[in-house]
């Protein structure tokens, strides 16, 4: 009990600090994929894809659930089942356009379960405020700028800005992330959008949750956080000194 009170005591102090330093739209994400169902949170209710489970967890609600209730290839994405050879033609080429062929189709779920293979059977998604369980991964969807902060946070210390980007969102931000430990990088393909109802300007990032801690501990420290650069405070006053002299 004492270990899950630190836990969540962690996602709390990392929440807070994350969401005020970067004016986030919603929660930081944390996310779990386990062999065992967990105790002490709600099971999802019906199907739906990733994209918007994420959504959910973004807007403050915490649950679990199997592949059974993904109805898209995330499943796959993510290392927790499978998808038949009917689902997907008609998913990937017929209905959502995403490739032009079945043969395209399966090199796209073969790429997946090369970089997710048998991750778990469950996925725990939660607002990393609420998080009472230690996360694999933590999501965070914001704009463009909000995600070059956090990637400059992480490199505060070492000057190495290492990433790796996958689509679709699942993949990137999720099963990469969790398999190599490097930040992964989302750019959001037109189904997840469509699906998840996520705004033109948003990206999604994934942060394996013990840089976490590096990030938070860099806020007060770099511009990219709470810091204020010198040179840029005595540059700004010549150049509209500089102005208003012509």
């Amino acid at each position: 009990m004492r270990e899950q009170a630190d836990i969540q005591e962690g996602s709390v102090h990392f929440s807070t600090k994350l969401q005020n330093a970067l004016g986030l739209d919603g929660h930081p994400i944390a996310i779990s994929i386990t062999s065992e169902a967990p105790e002490g949170i709600n099971k999802h209710r019906g199907k739906t894809t990733l994209c918007v489970m994420i959504q959910k967890a973004r807007r403050g609600v915490s649950f679990y659930c199997s592949g059974k209730n993904i109805i898209c290839s995330g499943k796959v994405h993510v290392g927790i089942g499978s998808s038949p050879v009917w689902h997907l033609e008609d998913f990937l080429v017929r209905r959502e356009k995403i490739v032009g062929s079945k043969t395209a189709a399966r090199r796209m779920i073969d790429l997946a379960r090369e970089q997710a293979p048998d991750l778990g059977k469950y996925i725990i998604l939660s607002p990393l405020m609420n998080a009472n369980f230690r996360p694999d991964v933590v999501v965070f969807v914001g704009t463009p700028l909000q995600i070059s902060r956090i990637l400059f946070l992480d490199a505060f210390e070492t000057g190495d800005i290492n990433t790796i980007h996958r689509e679709p969102l699942c993949s990137g931000v999720i099963a990469l992330p969790i398999a190599t430990r490097q930040i992964g990088l989302s750019l959001l393909d037109m189904s997840c959008r469509s699906f998840g109802q996520y705004r033109p300007e948003e990206m999604v990032i994934g942060v394996p949750y013990p840089r976490v801690s590096k990030i938070v501990e860099a806020i007060g420290r770099s511009i990219a956080g709470n810091a204020k650069s010198s040179f840029l405070l005595r540059l700004i006053p010549r150049i509209i000194n500089s102005d208003k002299s012509e």
